[in-house]
């Protein structure tokens, strides 16, 4: 297999298992609702929500779940599928970034280093592909730093790039609103709902 089929394939996984932990491990079940083998160990959990006189306590859904049973995943498939990469996190980049004031993200020499989530390296501890996650659908500019990050590293265009996404929920305004925020990068972009149980953008079709 190919490094981009090897790394599809667990995207796939990655979101059935998610789907099964959202659906069956959170903390406010007391203990998970069925016994699985294949279930990740972790939960989602829970977190208080105030607003104005309002408070309740909900379950938190951020990146971290989905990052770490992605990589779960990609020890997996490093183990079963015989394929020879190693991993890093919160990996810096190669060129430096201007984040921050009001204008758009931008690569500037006069600016900092930034952090890709994840990055897959071949046998040789060459970068083969860079991973972002995202979760909730937020605002637009958290969408373009990553972006920025994944479109100017370009390692002699030898690198694969990964935007990787979970929501809630979603409908049609949903999708729509995604497709607006990732648009020119609808080929690195994949979506999972956890209500729908099923991927909502993707550049395979």
């Amino acid at each position: 297999m190919e490094h981009k089929e090897h790394i599809e394939a667990i995207i796939k996984r990655t979101f059935e298992i998610i789907k099964e932990v959202y659906d069956y491990q959170q903390e406010k079940f007391e203990g998970p609702k069925i016994s699985s083998d294949k279930l990740s160990r972790i939960i989602f959990p829970q977190k208080r929500q105030e607003d104005n006189d309002n408070k309740q306590t909900i379950t938190r859904v951020s990146e971290q779940e989905l990052k770490l049973i992605f990589i779960e995943q990609l020890n997996l498939e490093i183990c079963e599928g015989n394929w020879d990469v190693y991993y890093s996190v919160e990996t810096p980049t190669e060129k430096k970034y201007r984040f921050t004031g009001e204008k758009p993200p931008k690569q500037d020499d006069s600016g900092r280093s930034a952090n890709f989530d994840l990055v897959i390296h071949d046998n040789k501890f060459k970068r083969i592909a860079l991973i972002e996650f995202k979760a909730n659908n937020p605002k637009s500019s958290d969408y373009l730093k990553d972006f920025v990050k994944l479109n100017e590293e370009n390692y002699e265009g030898k690198v694969l790039r990964y935007f990787i996404e979970i929501v809630k929920n979603a409908d049609s305004g949903t999708s729509n609103n995604l497709q607006e925020k990732v648009k020119g990068n609808e080929g690195i972009f994949w979506c999972y709902s956890l209500e729908k149980g099923e991927i909502i953008n993707s550049p395979i079709k």
